[in-house]
């Protein structure tokens, strides 16, 4: 079996290596199994792969006796949409969200159009010992425009905006492109860039960040753009750049969003890597936050089960229940649009949020992740650290995250500390974990 494929929430690997047509049947198989015979829904992004791996991908599912609606091109977030209106048993996605071109995988998504927990479904069962359901199934090849209209009806009916707004939107050559239309026809002046598909992304690569998205920074400026955002391939993250051009951390844009939509005694959920900066401030609106363990699909269900208002992954990745379930940056976008479009200026709103010195490195490793980290668990139980995922501690004046990558072979460190002493504190753990892989 390709275990290295089956990640924490998704099934994701190099094409034409890790991943292959064959492997991406068996999992169509393995879907189709679980669905039942059902409906379902299925789309991908715009890597290079997509095609053959979708078409492996439909015609394990349709051997299941499937009917499946059939996307093409077109955000997570929308046929997530989709799933949920028309009461799909379930959806899947051709994507490897914001890793490099020749990765590609699979995603999986709940009858409520949430991140599905696929490991602890019948899927891995199926996988594993095959028994698959036998069936003739039936594709519905369905326009990806016309899902979008439908989207876009039905966020307008929960939009207030009080003046019309000029957007950068940087779409990464990625699934975003499909949207530029979505935008317009809701009153904004859009201003888009990389918004020709293209699987390899050439425009700035597929990961929205800081310096990825400076050209998005430099245009927003010189069009005096009210904010701006960055999308990832399958347009499940969205980054926001506030009209001085600056890229603001997801914490602050959570804590905008949460300040003026919701009130003392909600919930947010939030993943385990985010700054702290999210307890040190709505705790003193009265809202509660509550840490889910690092993973789209992981806060989506957190978010689900304990009714929260919003959730939000240090990634870009934002959860508005009021919407829908899934992680969809489009419904952050008009969200903050809303309150920009009362007058106030997005780098005032960040301003008065403080900023806390953040930084992540990652350590490649030669060795199983999980050795590691029992040794390093060892080292640090002085600590008493968090274990929720991997091994958090937490002083008065800085916290420190170790924890191993749900997608590659390396350990991430977060550092984030209120004192200038980012450097001591990186030099100290970093030693940390060195020792650990040595031993």
């Amino acid at each position: 079996m390709h275990v290295t494929v089956f990640r924490a929430y998704d099934v994701r690997g190099v094409y034409g290596t890790d991943l292959t047509e064959q492997l991406v049947k068996r999992v169509g198989e393995s879907f189709g199994s679980y669905a039942e015979g059902g409906s379902v829904s299925l789309g991908r992004d715009t890597r290079i792969s997509g095609p053959s791996l979708q078409k492996a991908f439909l015609d394990g599912v349709l051997s299941t006796g499937c009917q499946v609606n059939s996307f093409g091109i077109i955000p997570i977030a929308i046929i997530s949409f989709i799933t949920w209106k028309e009461e799909l048993k379930a959806a899947a996605y051709i994507s490897a969200s914001h890793n490099p071109p020749e990765y590609n995988g699979v995603r999986f998504r709940t009858c409520d159009g949430y991140g599905l927990l696929y490991q602890e479904s019948s899927i891995m069962k199926y996988y594993r010992e095959g028994g698959f359901l036998a069936g003739q199934g039936i594709k519905t090849d369905r326009d990806p425009g016309e899902a979008i209209e439908r989207y876009r009806e039905y966020v307008q009916g929960k939009l207030n905006l009080k003046r019309p707004l000029k957007l950068v939107l940087d779409m990464g050559n990625g699934a975003a492109c499909t949207m530029a239309s979505f935008y317009q026809q809701l009153g904004f002046n859009p201003l888009i860039l990389n918004g020709t598909t293209d699987g390899l992304f050439p425009g700035r690569g597929p990961a929205p960040n800081e310096e990825s998205l400076r050209p998005a920074c430099q245009m927003l400026k010189k069009k005096e753009a009210d904010f701006g955002v960055g999308f990832d391939p399958d347009a499940d993250r969205g980054i926001v750049i506030d009209d001085k051009g600056a890229v603001l951390p997801p914490e602050k844009v959570a804590i905008i969003i949460t300040r003026a939509r919701y009130k003392p005694g909600d919930l947010v959920i939030s993943g385990f890597d985010c700054s702290m900066i999210l307890e040190r401030e709505l705790e003193k609106d009265g809202i509660k936050v509550l840490r889910e363990r690092v993973g789209d699909v992981f806060v989506a269900n957190r978010v689900k089960n304990s009714k929260a208002v919003l959730g939000v992954e240090r990634s870009g990745h934002f959860f508005l229940p009021e919407f829908q379930y899934s992680d969809d940056p489009f419904a952050m976008s008009l969200a903050l649009a809303e309150i920009v479009s009362s007058g106030e200026k997005l780098s005032d709103l960040a301003g008065m949020i403080p900023d806390y010195p953040y930084k992540q490195m990652s350590v490649h490793l030669n060795e199983d992740p999980a050795a590691v980290m029992l040794r390093l668990a060892d080292s640090l139980a002085f600590f008493e650290p968090d274990t929720t995922d991997g091994l958090k501690i937490t002083t008065e004046s800085y916290s420190v995250l170790i924890r191993p990558s749900n997608t590659e072979p390396i350990i991430r460190l977060y550092i984030e500390t209120t004192r200038g002493d980012m450097k001591e504190l990186e030099e100290q753990y970093k030693k940390i974990i060195h020792q650990a892989m040595k031993a």
